[in-house]
C-alpha cells in the first residue's frame, strides 16, 4: 500500500498541529535563521546599491579619473604634478577619448559685500559638464572663449549663493577671490543623493553644492598663479573602453615620469566591479553568519523527530504490516520535516520582509529585498529541513515490523 505524496503532507500537518508546543519551538528557530538571512542580505545588498549609485551619480563607469599617488614615498626628483603642456600632450596622444577635464582645486575665501563663504574652487574646462554630467540650473557654465581669454568668470555651487546671496539674485553679481572680482555666470544645479549613513548631512552630495568652478587658466595665470596640475579626468566611449584606456594611460604617464609611478589611476568601471566581488565576501560571511541559527534549529528538529520516531514506533509497525513499503515510511518523515522548516521559512520571510522598514529606520540605512535573496531564504530552510530529518526517515524505514508492533 502505497502512501501517496499528498498524504504524507496531510500526516505531517496533522501530527504538527497534534503537537503544537513541540512544533512551534521547531518553528521559531527556522523563523529567527530565515528572518536573519532576509534582513543581514538585504543590508548588504543596500549597501551595494547606494554605492553604485554614487558612482552613476558622479558620471558614470566610463570616467577615469587621475591624481597623485600617495601611496608612492620614493625620493625621486620627479614631479608630482602636470604642466597645462604635459596635460594638451596627454590628450593628444588619447584621441578615442570622448571627455578631457583638467583640473585644479584650491581653498579659497569668496566675498560678496560684508558676507563670506570658504569653499572649494575648482579651474576646470567645459567638458567638466559632460564627464560629471552636472550643468547650470542658471545662467551658462564655462566655455571655451573663457579658457582662452582666462575670463574672470565663476559658477557656484546653490550652497554658495544660499550663503552669499540669500534669496536674492546672484547671477552677474560679482564675487571677490584672492582679491579679484570674478563674475557669476552660472548656478550649478542642486545635487542630491539620499545618504543612507546615520552620520552627517541626510544628502550624500552636499559637498557639491559647496563648490565653485572657473576656468582652468584663469586659476593658473591670476588666482592660484601656478602651473601645477594634480589631476584630470576623462571619459571612455563606454564603460566596457575604459580599461584598456587606462592601460594605455598608465604606459603614457609611466613614459613621463621615466618610469615612476608617481600618479594613481581609478577608473569607475574597475571600482564598480571590485564592489561587485566584494559584495558576493559580504554576502557569503553574512549568509553563513545567519546559517548558524538555522543550523541550531535544524538540529532541534532532528532530534525531536528522532523522539517522533519512537512514539509512533507501533505506528509505523501497523504501517509496514499492512503493505506500507519501506521508502513511503521513509518519504513520510521526510515530508514531515521539510515541511516544518518550510513553513518556518516562510512565516521568516514575511517577518523579515515586514520589519525591513523598522531596521532601515533604526539604521538610517536603505535595506534592499531582491527577489533572489526570498528565494536563497525558502530554499535554504527547506534544505535545512532535508538535511535534518534524513537521519530520522532512515531510522524510521528501516523499523523491524515484528519488533515495532511488540515495542510499547
Amino acid at each position: 500500500m502505497a502512501i501517496a505524496l499528498k498524504e504524507s503532507i496531510v500526516i505531517g500537518f496533522t501530527d504538527f498541529w497534534s503537537r503544537k508546543v513541540r512544533g512551534l519551538i521547531t518553528v521559531f528557530g527556522i523563523l529567527l535563521g530565515t528572518m536573519s538571512i532576509i534582513v543581514v542580505l538585504s543590508l548588504v545588498n543596500g549597501v551595494n546599491k547606494q554605492s553604485l549609485a554614487w558612482m552613476m551619480e558622479r558620471g558614470g563607469l566610463a570616467k577615469i579619473t587621475v591624481h597623485r599617488n600617495w601611496t608612492y614615498e620614493k625620493d625621486t626628483d620627479e614631479r608630482r604634478y602636470f604642466l597645462l603642456k604635459e596635460i594638451r600632450l596627454i590628450q593628444s596622444l588619447l584621441p578615442e577619448v570622448q571627455y578631457f577635464n583638467p583640473q585644479i582645486r584650491r581653498y579659497f575665501k569668496l566675498s560678496h559685500g560684508s558676507n563670506d563663504y570658504r569653499s572649494s574652487v575648482y579651474g576646470i574646462v567645459p567638458d567638466f559638464e559632460n564627464i560629471e554630467e552636472w550643468s547650470v540650473e542658471e545662467g551658462r557654465f564655462i566655455s571655451d572663449f573663457d579658457i582662452n581669454n582666462s575670463n574672470d568668470v565663476i559658477c557656484i555651487g546653490t550652497k554658495i549663493k544660499e550663503e552669499l546671496f540669500g534669496n536674492r539674485e546672484a547671477l552677474g553679481q560679482f564675487i571677490t577671490v584672492q582679491q579679484r572680482r570674478l563674475q557669476i555666470i552660472g548656478i550649478m544645479k542642486h545635487r542630491f543623493l539620499k545618504n543612507n549613513n546615520n552620520i552627517g548631512n541626510e544628502n550624500s552630495f552636499a559637498y557639491l553644492n559647496r563648490r565653485a568652478y572657473i576656468p582652468l587658466t584663469t586659476m593658473i595665470h591670476k588666482i592660484h598663479n601656478k602651473d601645477e596640475i594634480y589631476s584630470f579626468q576623462i571619459k571612455a566611449s563606454s564603460p566596457e573602453a575604459a580599461p584598456e584606456l587606462k592601460n594605455k594611460l598608465e604606459s603614457i604617464l609611466l613614459n613621463l615620469r621615466h618610469g615612476e609611478p608617481v600618479f594613481e589611476i581609478e577608473s569607475a568601471q574597475e571600482s564598480a566591479e571590485e564592489i561587485k566581488e566584494n559584495s558576493k565576501i559580504f554576502y557569503f560571511i553574512f549568509f553563513m553568519i545567519s546559517a548558524i541559527s538555522l543550523l541550531v534549529g535544524g538540529i532541534v528538529i532532528s532530534n525531536i523527530m528522532l523522539a517522533t520516531v519512537q512514539e509512533r514506533t507501533r505506528e509505523i509497525g501497523i504501517r509496514i504490516a499492512v503493505g506500507a513499503r519501506r521508502r513511503d515510511i521513509f518519504i513520510q518523515f521526510l515530508v514531515q520535516t521539510i515541511l516544518i522548516t518550510t513553513i518556518g521559512g516562510i512565516i521568516g520571510i514575511i517577518t523579515g520582509l515586514s520589519i525591513l522598514n523598522l531596521v532601515e529606520k533604526f539604521l538610517k540605512f536603505e535595506l534592499v529585498a531582491a527577489p533572489a535573496i526570498v528565494l536563497v531564504a525558502l530554499l535554504v530552510s527547506a534544505g535545512v529541513g532535508f538535511l535534518a530529518g534524513i537521519i530520522p526517515a532512515i531510522m524510521a524505514s528501516k523499523l523491524n515490523p515484528v519488533e515495532a508492533l511488540r515495542y510499547e
